[in-house]
């Protein structure tokens, strides 16, 4: 039965009072909630998978409207335009939550980590890279060594970080007792209060995620301010680290790479992280 017709029918209205007009009113009516009811059937259809992380400085954060926003937030919103299968919805929580809810199998993906950053017990496996990075170090463009000598002798200077992160200049111990014991260092809970110190000249050298550099560098004002040295005090393979028990598997989260490959997001996304595109001349 016509869609109009059956609206007809089922008021008890008489065909003969309708117009043309009327009729094409009610079918595109009609049309429009079946494709809506269609689109949502759609959505439905999708295997719901939990992304959880922390916020990472510009490149995860909630905005003024509470949602999730940043470089990260995007590509994992490309995540679900490159395919219809699996629907990714992102939540950001404190950091020192994030490992509960994996334990607690509330979550499903950690975006973009290693697994040498993560905790056995938190059952994630590693896809394919997605790219690699790593930890660099950074200096105030007028240090009192000159430029780039800064960066000679590491452990004879003051060093900034961030606590409980595993670095290499600290034969990879994050144990802070230690770190004091054998090094002139400065432990943050953030990425940004190591930038933040060194800026003002509190300390030497600082070390932070090449990612996070990359973004404070685009500013041509910290350009200006700051060097970067480089070497790496340590470079990692990301990835995206899915639950071993999870809604998804790491073969269907390497096909999703695969199609971000295909797009040339991940190209773009490895632009805007790198910190070689932004690397001010060695003076």
């Amino acid at each position: 039965m016509n869609a109009a017709f059956a609206v007809c029918y089922a008021s008890g209205s008489s065909l003969s009072g309708y117009t043309v007009s009327h009729f094409r009113t009610l079918l595109t009516s009609s049309l429009l909630a079946l494709c809506m009811a269609l689109c949502t059937a759609n959505a439905q259809a999708r295997i719901k998978v939990v992304v959880a992380t922390d916020s990472w400085a510009q490149l995860m954060y909630l905005d003024s409207r509470n949602v999730p926003a940043g470089d990260l937030a995007d590509f994992i919103n490309r995540m679900n335009e490159v395919q219809d299968t699996f629907q990714f919805d992102l939540v950001i929580y404190p950091r020192l939550r994030v490992d509960r809810v994996f334990i607690d199998k509330e979550a499903d993906v950690y975006p973009l980590r290693t697994t040498l950053w993560t905790r056995p017990e938190l059952g994630l496996l590693p896809t394919k890279t997605i790219f690699t990075s790593g930890d660099i170090y950074f200096a105030r463009r007028a240090n009192r060594f000159g430029g780039h000598k800064v960066f000679d002798d590491l452990a004879a200077k003051t060093v900034a970080g961030v606590r409980g992160y595993h670095y290499q200049l600290f034969n990879n111990n994050a144990d802070e007792s230690y770190i004091w014991k054998n090094f002139n260092a400065y432990l943050f809970s953030s990425n940004e209060g190591v930038i933040r110190f060194v800026q003002a000249g509190r300390a030497d050298v600082g070390i932070v995620p090449e990612v996070i550099m990359a973004k404070y560098m685009n500013d041509p004002k910290v350009r200006q301010q700051l060097i970067v040295a480089e070497r790496y005090d340590s470079q990692v393979a990301l990835s995206n680290l899915v639950r071993k028990d999870g809604p998804i598997s790491v073969e269907q989260m390497n096909a999703i790479v695969d199609l971000l490959v295909k797009s040339g997001d991940v190209q773009k996304l490895k632009a805007r992280l790198s910190i070689q595109a932004v690397r001010p001349p060695k003076k």
